[in-house]
């Protein structure tokens, strides 16, 4: 099974969140897939295919996480890999926590290799295809606003993700509190 660690932000910043989606996906800009609001998250650790009996180790190790709860503001829009070739647009999470909870983590997952890239806290928004009219895409990223939002951290999620033709479906397998 495909297997992540994920926060979910509170149901109020995920509305928040889908509504500039929303109004962003009627501009027509590119064509993609936006996220869908229930998948809104943002990914602390990604394990890959995981067999049943390494789950089970995982989630013991898991366990051991002892972390204070934090809260954590949504910060600016942005995209994946640059400007001249948008392929990911996504909105930025603001808590020194959340490196340092990723951290704590990835030493108790230490068989698990880091990802290749420093640990970027963002939320996916869209997977782009073919941009339309990258001058008012890129505008519209920019011009999405999320001041002042924020939501409390009090637990982390160990997921599965289930790839289908019609999207990726995750679904959480324990959940994780802080303390």
């Amino acid at each position: 099974m495909r297997i992540f660690l994920a926060i979910e932000p509170s149901e109020h910043v995920r509305a928040k969140i889908f509504h500039e989606s929303e109004t962003l996906q009627q501009k027509n800009f590119f064509k993609g897939k936006f996220v869908d609001k229930k998948n809104l998250h943002l990914t602390l650790k990604f394990l890959g295919e995981i067999s049943e009996e390494k789950l089970w180790e995982i989630e013991k190790k898991l366990k051991e996480v002892k972390f204070k709860e934090f809260e954590c503001e949504i910060g600016e829009t942005g995209f994946f890999d640059s400007e001249e070739r948008i392929r990911v647009i996504w909105v930025g999470l603001v808590s020194d926590k959340l490196k340092e909870l990723e951290k704590e983590i990835s030493e108790k997952l230490a068989e698990f290799p880091k990802d290749y890239k420093e640990f970027n806290s963002h939320i996916s928004l869209a997977r782009v295809k073919e941009v339309i009219n990258k001058e008012g895409l890129v505008e519209q990223i920019k011009k999405m606003n999320f001041k002042n939002l924020k939501f409390e951290v009090n637990e982390f999620l160990l997921m599965k993700s289930e790839l289908t033709e019609f999207g990726p479906i995750y679904r959480v397998i324990e959940r994780f509190k802080l303390i």
